[in-house]
């Protein structure tokens, strides 16, 4: 199935006529649940959504395979969550109790603590240093944490505050937006040093973040409705187009070549080639839908959100043969 999605995408926009967009899929409920997500992400090893459900205070799973929600674990404020591949744990960002929560990923229960220094936000899973990097939020601090001594082994200083950030195994590098620097920070995990600071101009107050390592090409979405493409070989923004304002996580499908910015009640639908980007038209979606993640093995898209008495998640297919 995923292969003849792929295909049909990629013939769909290699046409000279207009290709049509999402399609609705999936729609699974989360009953009696009011509060708003955060970040999205998807674990194709194992076919999991993994939803921060940031108001809730849990982090919900949810089954890719028959669509279904597997669990919710209460861990309080969850914002983020990072996935190990070289082990069996998620590591879920805590925000206000200043700590990350280590899962099993087999039984998804806690099975450890680790805390910061301060408030946490988006974190990741550097896998060529096997170590741990979160945000603090609306701090100036990115800090390391080794999973093995489950403490943070390093603090390195940034000059704004953080949002969303990601990994290039090409360059080992990690790529962070600074929202109040209109800038993505740039970080060398062999050493924990920043080392270069991109403007992301015409963006501002960048938020969603996405990577296509393969094209050496970074995507930072403003809050101001700018989507730029910033060539990681020489940090210059080459292109831009405007998108849904006010997005807050954006997700990349690099098979296909589609960028997907969510925004308030809208999702905008790019196509993206050789850094080169083309609107290709909105999808309307929930107001509270701004997240968004892809999953590969589908090539599906995914949002989370609440009506104020029950949460969703919904998921988008690309079109049929």
């Amino acid at each position: 199935m995923a292969a003849s999605l792929v295909l049909s995408l990629a013939s769909s926009m290699s046409g000279a006529d207009e290709p049509s967009l999402l399609k609705p899929g999936a729609l699974i409920q989360i009953a009696h649940s009011t509060g708003k997500f955060d970040f999205l992400r998807v674990d194709s090893q194992r076919h999991r959504l993994l939803a921060a459900h940031e108001e809730d205070g849990t982090a919900d799973y949810i089954d890719l395979q028959s669509n279904t929600l597997i669990t919710r674990l209460k861990v309080g404020g969850a914002v983020d969550t990072a996935v190990d591949a070289d082990s069996k744990f998620y590591y879920v960002s805590v925000q206000e109790a200043k700590r990350v929560a280590v899962v099993d990923t087999a039984t998804l229960k806690e099975v450890k603590s680790i805390q910061t220094a301060g408030p946490t936000d988006a974190i990741l899973y550097e896998p060529t240093n096997h170590k741990i990097y979160v945000t603090h939020d609306n701090g100036r601090d990115v800090w390391v944490i080794d999973p093995v001594q489950a403490k943070v082994a390093a603090t390195i200083t940034i000059p704004g505050a953080p949002e969303y950030m990601v990994y290039d195994r090409t360059t080992d590098r990690i790529y962070l937006n600074l929202k109040t620097r209109n800038s993505v920070a740039v970080i060398d995990p062999s050493t924990n040093k920043l080392i270069a600071e991109w403007p992301t101009a015409p963006a501002t107050q960048p938020h969603g973040l996405a990577l296509d390592a393969d094209h050496h090409r970074l995507f930072s979405a403003g809050g101001n409705g700018r989507l730029v493409a910033i060539d990681t070989k020489t940090g210059i923004a080459e292109a831009s187009v405007d998108i849904a304002p006010r997005v807050d996580q954006i997700a990349i499908d690099t098979v296909a070549g589609v960028i997907y910015c969510a925004g308030v009640g809208k999702m905008t639908v790019v196509r993206t080639t050789g850094g080169k980007m083309n609107v290709l038209g909105d999808v309307a979606t929930a107001s509270s839908a701004r997240n968004v993640a892809v999953d590969p093995n589908t090539h599906f898209v995914w949002t989370t959100y609440t009506d104020g008495k029950d949460s969703f998640a919904q998921s988008w297919a690309p079109p049929g043969p």
